[in-house]
């Protein structure tokens, strides 16, 4: 492929302004190394007249984001507008049936279309770059496609939500209630004005189904993925949580278990000290077990303009050198459909009751855990501790020995239904080896 290209761009936000002009501010170093000279042709996003840091005015506008995949100047497509279906997943469709180049940073469209996506690229034959759809600024995708192509890969897991990460991170150092942390977020610009789809683990499960597929094999799917999110927990648990030697986490998490893959979002215990319990913010860090290389650790910031916009660059420069691959590191017809397991090996707990104060309580709380085969490591119960608004129970936090999912979900559905509590009881799952 000639190392001159010609570029179309649909979608003007903040990133799709910070592309342009990361693209503009590094034309001569492009060119000098990596012989890469191009220029853009075309940009389209739904209102021409908003306000935006670059300047309309130097290139051609499409009313139509479709017209810039059926623009015969045009090589390259790079879609910034975001969403699954609606024009991301129309402009994704057309530029690969046209047989150009196509470029996103769009994780939902990938996980929910990876299967026809990577049918249609595997059968025209085309570039799909997709850097910048998961963890920003860090080169996982190339890791996984390039670097560890050789290796054989365990299991991969990390912290995939800046936002979540970033109001988790505020409660524990800044003493802070979930909503002051959430309204930071907002503030700040981290947070959208409806978070859900960061605080439920949603983003994070989009996330990590395109991590899964390339690791083993299959293509993306939310269907088998197991997903909770951030909203109940409590300032209270990142305190006895450091008591323990943890800080709480949203991590996301896919394994390889005896020829099945679990895949796993949930808030869970890290090692305070750890590889995930340092990172703050809204950085992200990828783990990557696999046999020969250990476990390797990639950290950076998750999103933004910057790093999103240099993912996005690298892809530009493989497409202009020709680099091309399967999207999913294998052909079509080698993946397959993800399969419903939800089986994980058996792990520790955190456990958060709020136990009524009458006599008997902690007894009868105990013997239901003993019942369902939970044996507890660690405990803290401190009488003089009660919440703002309620007097008559008392905080119980335990740490478990291993046991499985189900006995744990067996327990907390039976005490839930008796007197001892006064709030529904939280358990999280202790992260091993990190």
């Amino acid at each position: 492929m000639s190392n001159s290209i010609n570029i179309g761009i649909a979608g003007l936000g903040t990133i799709g302004c910070g592309v342009v002009n990361n693209l503009l501010r590094n034309k001569e170093s492009l060119k000098e190394k990596y012989g890469l000279d191009f220029e853009i042709i075309g940009v389209s996003a739904s209102n021409k007249n908003k306000k935006r840091s670059i300047n309309l005015e130097d290139f051609n506008w499409y009313d139509d984001p479709i017209d810039l995949a059926k623009d015969n100047n045009i090589d390259l497509v790079i879609e910034l507008v975001g969403g699954e279906k609606g024009i991301a997943y129309d402009l994704a469709i057309e530029t690969i049936n046209n047989k150009k180049g196509f470029i996103t940073a769009n994780k939902a469209l990938l996980s929910t279309n990876g299967k026809i996506l990577s049918e249609l690229s595997c059968k025209n034959n085309v570039f799909f770059g997709y850097e910048a759809a998961v963890a920003g600024g860090i080169p996982i995708i190339k890791t996984l496609k390039s670097g560890l192509f050789l290796d054989k890969i365990n299991n991969i897991f990390g912290i995939l939500n800046g936002t979540s990460n970033f109001i988790l991170s505020r409660m524990n150092s800044a003493n802070k209630s979930f909503e002051d942390a959430l309204s930071e977020a907002q503030e700040l610009g981290y947070a959208e004005a409806d978070p859900s789809f960061d605080i439920n683990g949603m983003d994070a499960a989009h996330k990590l189904s395109i991590l899964s597929a390339i690791s083993f094999g299959e293509f993306p799917s939310l269907e088998n993925t197991s997903v909770t999110g951030i909203e109940k927990i409590q300032t209270i648990d990142h305190k006895y949580a450091k008591e323990f030697g943890y800080k709480i986490k949203l991590i996301g998490k896919s394994s390889l278990i005896e020829g099945n893959i679990s895949k796993e979002i949930s808030p869970m215990l890290v090692k305070e000290d750890g590889s995930l319990g340092t990172v703050e913010g809204v950085s992200n860090v990828v783990c990557v077990n696999t046999d020969h290389n250990g476990t390797l650790i990639l950290e950076g910031e998750g999103a933004g303009e910057g790093p999103t916009s240099a993912s996005v660059l690298s892809d530009i420069v493989d497409f202009a050198q020709g680099i091309k691959g399967h999207l999913f590191n294998k052909s079509f017809d080698d993946l397959y459909d993800s399969t419903n397991n939800n089986e994980i090996s058996k792990r520790c707990y955190y456990l958060r009751v709020f136990l009524v104060d009458q006599k008997g309580s902690m007894a009868k709380f105990t013997s239901i855990l003993e019942k369902n085969g939970i044996s507890i490591d660690q405990v803290i119960q401190r009488g003089d501790l009660h919440l703002k608004d309620e007097k008559n129970s008392t905080p119980v936090i335990m740490l478990t020995h291993p046991v499985d999912s189900d006995s744990i979900n067996s327990a907390f559905s039976e005490l839930i239904k008796t007197d001892l509590i006064s709030l529904n009881p939280i358990f999280l799952p202790v992260l091993k080896d990190n």
